[in-house]
């Protein structure tokens, strides 16, 4: 390993201090016939920031699970400082000192600050909570992660991006020698996350071990050390960050050649009428907005996080109340006014909401029970439910977005963020949509799976479907949109084709640096 002023992670731990602090021996864990993890070696040293990415379903939150002990390991070992971790104990791996800050936030939305960051370890005196030794343990926490926030505000009240740094915080306050995080930045703005960055090399740089799972490229060469690449529960490949670059990382990750730029944007797509209309909309957050968009089309909303983007597309939809205005649906030269989400359902919209897990699926169902959901009318016969129909129904959409493993009888909770974002896709593909809205739909997914999500979003469009995107990854808005809207502050600030959008034209709308007439 390079020196570290040569190194993007910061300090490399000198030639004495090289033995690992956590290290996985040949571990081995299957899920009924599916091998998740199959034969993985990884080890990492103090002051060391390991990033470790794959696919969607590469096996990569399952090792790190084994390693925090939240899973036993069919075969292998863990050691932590040389000792033996008992397998599946996570008690055992708290105390040998390794914590995991899961993607999927684990903190209690009634409780403050401080009760949350000692969750699981509250501090007692004569069998009473000891509030302020609580308090104390707390703030420790959270300067040492230089975040300040009020210990005594309720979790809910707080922002997305403060209650990852809370959840880190929590992590940090049990004095852990190995941090383990699994894509902390998935919901932060470029802001937050440079923040968070220049964190956790802070920290490394003291000697913690981290290991840092993320899909976006660009985070891993900013502060990793070397890097772990797992495909299909296999590794492929680890090696110091200087002999690798992102390009062949990405080569490791997908076993291919990937084209993520706009060279693959649409050539002279087929656009036809207007199909999805909103008129003088007002909502919470939403400022008197008309926006069109056309049978064949894809429309992008661009915007800083917090513009209004997503109360839009909710209140065009009837998901949330709107003070003003109305939306219309057009389809064979029928108008129908969307009333409710129900009515928007029934006029034929898809609508893949932000929020997959809570509001797009139910987790502790199966794949097959999930896809059924919408599609239940015609999925039935004298209003009785059609299994084996069923079944093949869902098989043949879990194939048409890829879903690895195909597994309709898993329940959707078990699968990885992308698998499950593709379960959300499957849905209400199989009620074939003439609208279609999707709001953030590659947040936290591998690029492998950005890009056949990318491509059924360019297939809906060519069949015909209007599609409305929301997206805060600028290169994908750019890649995918016909056209794209602006928004900030709750209005359109900006109309942009194709041809005239770059990400400078955007992010001068966007931060209101620039105006262009929104007509």
């Amino acid at each position: 390993m390079t020196a570290a002023a040569d190194a993007p992670g910061g300090q490399v731990p000198s030639d004495g201090d090289t033995a690992p602090v956590i290290e996985a021996r040949n571990v081995v864990k299957r899920f009924g016939g599916t091998v998740a993890v199959d034969d993985v070696s990884i080890t990492v040293a103090r002051g060391e920031i390991h990033g470790l990415v794959g696919e969607n379903g590469a096996g990569k939150s399952t090792l790190m699970r084994v390693l925090a002990g939240v899973l036993a390991p069919n075969e292998g070992e863990v050691h932590v400082d040389g000792a033996l971790l008992d397998p599946g104990d996570t008690r055992a791996a708290l105390d040998a000192g390794v914590s995991l800050v899961h993607q999927e936030l684990s903190l209690v939305p009634e409780m403050t600050v401080a009760e949350n960051i000692l969750l699981g370890s509250t501090p007692t005196w004569s069998g009473f909570i000891d509030g302020r030794e609580q308090r104390r343990v707390a703030a420790e926490a959270l300067k040492e992660i230089g975040v300040a926030v009020d210990l005594d505000e309720p979790i809910a009240r707080l922002s997305v991006a403060l209650r990852q740094f809370v959840e880190i915080a929590r992590a940090i306050a049990r004095k852990p020698q190995v941090l383990i995080l699994d894509e902390p930045t998935a919901t932060l703005t470029p802001a937050e996350t440079e923040y968070l960055l220049d964190m956790l090399t802070r920290l490394a740089g003291r000697g913690l071990a981290i290991v840092y799972i993320s899909h976006r490229i660009p985070e891993i060469f900013a502060i990793c050390n070397r890097v772990t690449v797992l495909r299909d529960g296999s590794l492929v490949a680890s090696k110091g960050i200087e002999d690798l670059t992102p390009e062949s990382v990405v080569e490791y990750m997908v076993g291919r050649d990937l084209q993520l730029d706009r060279e693959s944007r649409r050539q002279d797509p087929k656009i036809g009428e207007v199909v999805l209309s909103a008129r003088g909309l007002r909502a919470p957050g939403v400022n008197d907005i008309d926006l069109d968009v056309r049978a064949g089309e894809i429309v992008g909303l661009g915007g800083l996080v917090g513009a209004g983007r997503t109360e839009l597309v909710r209140a065009m939809l009837g998901a949330d109340p709107r003070t003003g205005g109305e939306t219309t649906i057009t389809l064979q030269g029928r108008t129908r006014r969307i009333v409710s989400y129900r009515a928007a359902i029934a006029a034929g919209v898809a609508y893949i909401p932000e929020e997959r897990r809570s509001d797009g699926l139910a987790l502790t169902m199966t794949v097959v029970d999930n896809i059924a959901l919408p599609n239940r009318s015609a999925l039935s016969r004298a209003f009785v439910l059609q299994r084996r129909r069923i079944a093949e129904f869902a098989t043949s959409l879990a194939e048409a977005v890829n879903l690895r493993p195909p597994e309709i009888h898993r329940e959707v909770g078990q699968y990885s963020g992308g698998n499950q974002q593709k379960v959300v896709l499957a849905k209400w593909l199989g009620r074939e949509p003439d609208v279609i809205v999707l709001d953030e739909p590659t947040r936290g997914v591998d690029v492998g799976a950005k890009v056949e999500i990318h491509r059924l979003i360019r297939e809906l469009a060519d069949q015909g479907a209007a599609v409305l995107v929301v997206s805060s990854d600028l290169p994908e808005l750019l890649e995918l949109s016909d056209t794209i809207h602006v928004v900030r502050d709750g209005r359109i600030v900006g109309v942009l084709s194709a041809g005239e959008a770059e990400e400078t034209t955007v992010m001068a709308l966007a931060s209101g640096q620039r105006e262009v007439d929104a007509a």
